[in-house]
């Protein structure tokens, strides 16, 4: 069980990154330079030895903190250009070294003002730090690839069990995801275990390997269309048209997981070899069952990011 659990933690981080990723205030949008850049910066490869203190010290973060500030820990150069280009599936990043790109990193960088980093303001400042400090040039080209569409699964337009409109006040939501990030980068993961706090996401270990939830409070679609481009490995678009915030349970598929898990860098337990490999069907009837809704696979034309150079970062 504690194995699992901490598999479950690691797999939080994950998904707490791209909801902090996605999420947005409920206030006016704030304008975003096109020459924004990071005022201060640091830049320089992760420790190989993870901290035995920190469970979360082997998987990748990238979390915005208060008073402006932006951390990644243990992160790959490949998911720290994705996160800057929001490309949601490995075949939408091209070309690069193959080393290089899969190089970790420590980044710790802080906004002018110290204001509170909004996520719609974090990619051009990647962006920016990565031409800057990578060298980084690329093009962006449109390609056809496989991607899902969330829908409505019933006819009737009948939500799940287990989503349910939200009565949580979630103006200041950027500013929840900011202190999470901030516990979450020191190891602390007591609070993103079991039920949610409000406007929150968490994992729920309780109920043993074969029945991890994913909790969640105050969400809009977009952070659960985040969550299954996870999952999936697929860009998910939404097309559900459901506005507003929603609380929803949704169990997770133990496989998933585990793949999810070690793609960000987490130690699986030689037992997990033994759990039969997952279709993704499971995570399909959940969706279905639990929140009324489903996954339909199609094609279109895909944003692609070509690398032509990049370089090594130099350490501080």
């Amino acid at each position: 069980m504690n194995r699992i659990r901490s598999t479950s933690a690691f797999v939080f981080a994950v998904l707490f990154a791209a909801t902090a990723a996605s999420a947005q205030d409920a206030a006016a949008p704030v304008a975003v330079s096109p020459g924004a850049a990071f005022e201060v910066s640091s830049v320089k490869p992760s420790n190989p030895n993870p901290d035995p203190a920190n469970p979360l010290s082997m998987i990748a973060l990238m979390l915005p903190q208060p008073g402006g500030r932006f951390t990644a820990t243990n992160t790959p150069l490949r998911l720290l250009i994705m996160a800057a280009y929001e490309l949601k599936q490995e075949a939408q990043l091209v070309g690069g070294p193959p080393d290089l790109l899969a190089a970790k990193y420590d980044i710790t960088a802080r906004t002018e003002g110290g204001k509170t980093l909004e996520p719609k303001e974090l990619p051009p400042l990647l962006r920016a730090l990565l031409a800057d400090r990578f060298k980084l040039k690329s093009h962006t080209e449109s390609r056809e690839l496989p991607v899902y569409d969330l829908v409505l699964a019933r006819s009737d337009g009948r939500l799940g069990p287990d989503l349910k409109p939200s009565t949580s006040d979630c103006a200041k939501a950027d500013e929840i995801l900011a202190e999470q990030g901030a516990a979450l980068a020191k190891g602390d993961v007591s609070s993103f275990l079991g039920k949610p706090r409000a406007c929150s996401v968490s994992t729920d270990a309780s109920g043993g390997p074969l029945n991890l939830m994913l909790r969640a409070d105050g969400q809009e679609m977009k952070q659960l269309v985040e969550v299954l481009s996870q999952f999936t490995g697929r860009a998910v678009r939404d097309k559900t048209g459901l506005t507003g915030r929603y609380d929803f349970n949704l169990k997770l598929d133990l496989q998933m997981v585990l793949a999810l898990a070690q793609k960000m860098g987490a130690n699986i337990p030689a037992a997990a070899a033994n759990i039969p490999q997952s279709d993704g069907s499971s995570l399909m009837t959940a969706l279905n069952e639990q929140l009324g809704l489903k996954l339909e696979s199609t094609r279109d034309g895909v944003t692609v990011v070509v690398i032509d150079s990049v370089e090594a970062a130099l350490a501080d």
